[in-house]
């Protein structure tokens, strides 16, 4: 199977991954990885958006792995994709027949090579109503031509979302990945969450209130703010652009995936680790680490539990450089009939409360067992204690951005106690 990547305004031959016993093609079987020669010349050594991986840096070598690298399961369709792939085919799907059918177009840069590129179909698009309606016309054609979101998935359960993007007219079209020329914006459509009960309308409006209060509190969002229209919420897309030629694909990479993370069910992950890797493949990690910082807070403050690690990405931009993508889903998912349990946590978090001065002082010794120089603690010590002191204004700035007044109450003693827990903050 090829991998393709998406540089300069067009697909480029780039890797070759190969199952070493095709009896075993599932992502837990051996695999094999190589980087196109003409490729791994021309980029040697490259482990930004121009590898297919923060953990496989471009190289000359045939890799083997016991199981599938990380960086393919962000690739492989999951939760409405991956049922509609499967109720699609007369035969159980393996996750190798998922990949190859289902990351044509997947999020970022990277994708599998399809066996006959699709030619662009001309259509008069819709206009934005007609999406957010879901009318058969604009269903039919959106999952016709495999613009559903391939490789996102919520707790448990999914959020129905399509790929769109908007013409130089104005009209919206479903996304497929082969447009081509004349894309004025790309976003992402997004519908409630039937499995998440009664609340799911207003857990998903609300994504778009707490993008405007995590903008308020300094945290890292989309210069264009998603809006919430009628029962949907449309998303502006981080990880495109429009260039004077074009479209222009940043790459995404998630958590799970720069940690290694084959099956997140199995594998439990602590934030010290994530900010271990933050720190190996970001390019200002001193800023990454406050913005991780302020973001998990903010997860506390707010109830946004579902912090599994597809719900934060680092963003490879054409400039080489590495950051945390904006921030995404994030909303009160504390509200979610599913019951959703935070997953990612903190050595010093017991039974919901939080030492912070403790989880400074494991970072130090966490960083120091891998031999990595731990991020300024004295610094984020300070930040920390100013950030307790803006939380204090929080439940004000979730009003005037939107939020409803009974989530507002509902908040408050988690704020407070979380400002608290902040004003004592002291570095090892």
């Amino acid at each position: 199977m090829n991998i393709d990547v998406h540089i300069g305004g067009a697909w480029q031959p780039c890797a070759e991954i190969a199952l070493r016993d095709a009896t075993k093609a599932s992502r837990y079987g051996p695999m094999t990885l190589r980087y196109e020669p003409d490729y791994a010349i021309r980029n040697l050594h490259a482990r930004d958006f121009r590898a297919v991986g923060v953990r496989s840096p471009v190289d000359m070598a045939v890799h083997t792995f016991a199981a599938w690298p990380s960086f393919l399961i962000d690739l492989v369709p999951q939760g409405a994709a991956r049922r509609r792939l499967e109720r699609a085919s007369p035969a159980d799907l393996t996750d190798w027949d998922l990949l190859e059918r289902g990351a044509v177009n997947p999020v970022g840069n990277l994708r599998v090579r399809p066996h006959q590129a699709a030619a662009p179909r001309a259509h008069p698009g819709f206009a934005l109503e007609q999406m957010i309606e879901r009318g058969d016309a604009f269903l039919d054609y959106a999952y016709g031509i495999g613009a559903t979101v391939a490789g996102s998935t919520d707790t448990q359960g999914e959020a129905p979302k399509f790929w769109v993007a908007q013409d130089a007219q104005g009209r919206w079209h479903p996304d497929n990945g082969q447009l081509g020329a004349g894309v004025r914006r790309y976003a992402l459509l997004k519908f409630p969450v039937p499995e998440a009960g009664a609340r799911a309308v207003d857990i998903l409006r609300h994504e778009a209130a707490y993008q405007r209060v995590a903008q308020a509190m300094g945290v890292r969002v989309t210069p264009k703010l998603p809006e919430y229209m009628d029962g949907a919420l449309l998303i502006p897309r981080f990880d495109r652009r429009v260039g004077s030629a074009g479209e222009i694909r940043l790459g995404v990479e998630s958590v799970y995936s720069i940690t290694g993370v084959v099956d997140s069910a199995r594998e439990a992950l602590r934030h010290h680790q994530v900010l271990i890797e933050l720190h190996k493949c970001c390019t200002h990690f001193a800023e990454e680490v406050l913005e991780y910082f302020r973001r998990d807070i903010l997860n506390l403050a707010l109830g946004n539990r579902d912090n599994h690690g597809r719900n934060t990405a680092i963003l490879k931009d054409t400039d080489g450089s590495i950051r945390l993508a904006p921030v995404f889903d994030f909303g009160p998912a504390y509200l979610d009939a599913r019951a959703i349990v935070r997953v990612i946590r903190w050595d010093a978090e017991h039974e919901g409360s939080i030492d912070w001065s403790e989880v400074l002082a494991n970072l130090e010794t966490r960083f120091a067992d891998v031999r990595l120089k731990p991020p300024n603690l004295t610094q984020i010590a300070a930040v920390l204690r100013e950030f307790g002191k803006q939380l204090a204004a929080l439940p004000q700035t979730m009003g005037e951005c939107g939020v409803d007044k009974s989530i507002v109450d509902a908040r408050r003693d988690n704020i407070d106690g979380l400002s608290r827990s902040l004003s004592t903050v002291a570095a090892p």
